[in-house]
């Protein structure tokens, strides 16, 4: 079996960044294995196709007490060159989260890949070599 992995991008605050496409359209993801979910910004639902599932809920988020979210139906994912088949996001406003970056001289992020994809897929990250291992 052909060894499968991710080349990331070290950001200027020390994110780790993947290359995406959700539903064939190029995006850039921040990976964050403390994040319980998976998510894309609010504002780019029509633009990645996104199909809502359900009613909007709160979350939580470590920087702020409430958001509104929503779940999406699953949508085809690729990292980098490699289909990883279908996945669900919670639609969840990254405004916050790109101020903060744009103050630090960083690039806006299209969404977060976290917990829940890394433990379906049983992905492995690698910091020092900035991998991600499908």
């Amino acid at each position: 079996m052909r060894e499968r992995f991710v080349p990331l991008k070290r950001s200027k605050t020390n994110h780790l960044l993947c290359k995406a496409k959700i539903n064939g359209l190029s995006a850039i993801l921040l990976l964050d294995t403390g994040a319980s979910n998976s998510c894309i910004h609010w504002n780019l639902k029509d633009h990645y196709q996104l199909e809502s599932k359900g009613d909007p809920f709160d979350a939580a988020s470590a920087s702020q007490d409430k958001l509104k979210a929503m779940a999406t139906k699953k949508s085809r994912l690729q990292l980098g060159m490699h289909a990883v088949g279908t996945f669900s996001f919670v639609l969840l406003d990254l405004n916050h989260v790109n101020q903060t970056l744009a103050s630090q001289g960083c690039k806006p992020i299209d969404g977060i890949l976290g917990a829940d994809f890394f433990t379906k897929n049983k992905s492995k990250l690698d910091y020092a070599t900035r991998k991600l291992w499908l």
